[in-house]
């Protein structure tokens, strides 16, 4: 628990993947206006007495106050990378604890939660073209290739035959495989998408949220979410939604994370059937929908 009357100033740094992905990143005017636009429910995470010193042009809510009601504000982010941190410490402001830059990446990669099983039948992680190229070619049905470090859709390419393949879609395939690999699984159209959100603490402790069913665009950006009713789930999704729950919070302490997570999950049509994949991805930061999906709201938790 945080102490009484605690106050956070906020680095909401959306694009805290893309950061992740490569050094020397700095976002473009376009890209931070997007962000604004979309991003505007992260604006929920903050407490009434929160202040805002960074989502995008303009948006520093910390140059408007008086210098004194700068004091006892305690520095977080969406995601503590090196650059959020920066912006903290250029107007004064000390961060909480958070894990390193290099833990960071290693739990928002996409490889550290295929490692982990769980995820999409059929699902793998290439890094050589020649592997690439066949498993392209043996292909009979669509297939989704998707940058490691990503999110809202971005970073992502549907392949439904080699041959169909541009030579623009080539040269973002290469450069993909030169900076990161990719994760290459079959191409699925979800029925119901799916959130469950938990906070991991230093010391290895974590609590776990609710089931949520979010509102995705086919092209995977966020749109909204709510709590799932009981009778919403299949209790094989949803004990299996809380397992990967549980094991995703142990690996990431494992792994020397900790603070806010979400992972998302999916059912599915697999022919005839109903299928579900209870581990499409891992969140280690806050996201949209935190507030909605954790019992506390994040002035309520400190690390």
């Amino acid at each position: 628990m945080t102490p009484s009357g605690a106050r956070f100033a906020w680095v909401l740094n959306l694009d805290a993947e893309f950061e992740l992905a490569r050094e020397g990143y700095a976002p473009r005017a376009k890209l931070l206006a997007q962000l604004e636009q979309y991003g505007r429910d992260s604006r929920r995470l903050l407490g009434p007495d929160d202040v805002l010193v960074s989502a995008g042009p303009g948006s520093s809510e910390l140059m408007r106050l008086p210098e004194g009601c700068k004091e006892g504000l305690i520095g977080r982010a969406w995601c503590p990378t090196p650059r959020a941190l920066s912006e903290l410490a250029a107007v004064g402001i000390e961060p909480e604890p958070h894990p390193e830059a290099s833990v960071l990446r290693r739990v928002n990669h996409r490889r550290f939660a295929f490692e982990l099983g769980g995820g999409l039948e059929g699902q793998r992680y290439l890094e050589r073209k020649e592997e690439l190229d066949s498993e392209l070619r043996r292909a009979r049905a669509p297939l989704l290739l998707k940058r490691p470090l990503a999110f809202a859709g971005r970073g992502q390419l549907r392949v439904y035959a080699h041959a169909r393949i541009t030579e623009k879609e080539w040269s973002w395939i290469d450069a993909s495989l030169r900076a990161d690999g990719l994760i290459v699984e079959p191409l699925v159209e979800p029925s119901l998408e799916l959130s469950l959100h938990g906070f991991l603490w230093r010391d290895g402790h974590f609590e776990l949220g609710h089931a949520c069913l979010q509102d995705v665009s086919e092209r995977g950006v966020f749109r909204g979410l709510r709590r799932a009713n009981l009778d919403e789930l299949a209790e094989r999704e949803r004990t299996a939604l809380f397992e990967q729950g549980n094991r995703v919070a142990v690996a990431l302490s494992g792994a020397g994370y900790f603070g806010p997570f979400g992972i998302d999950a999916y059912r599915y049509r697999r022919g005839d059937q109903h299928a579900f994949c209870a581990l499409s991805e891992i969140n280690a930061r806050y996201t949209m929908g935190f507030v909605t999906g954790f019992p506390r709201h994040p002035r309520e938790l400190a690390l």
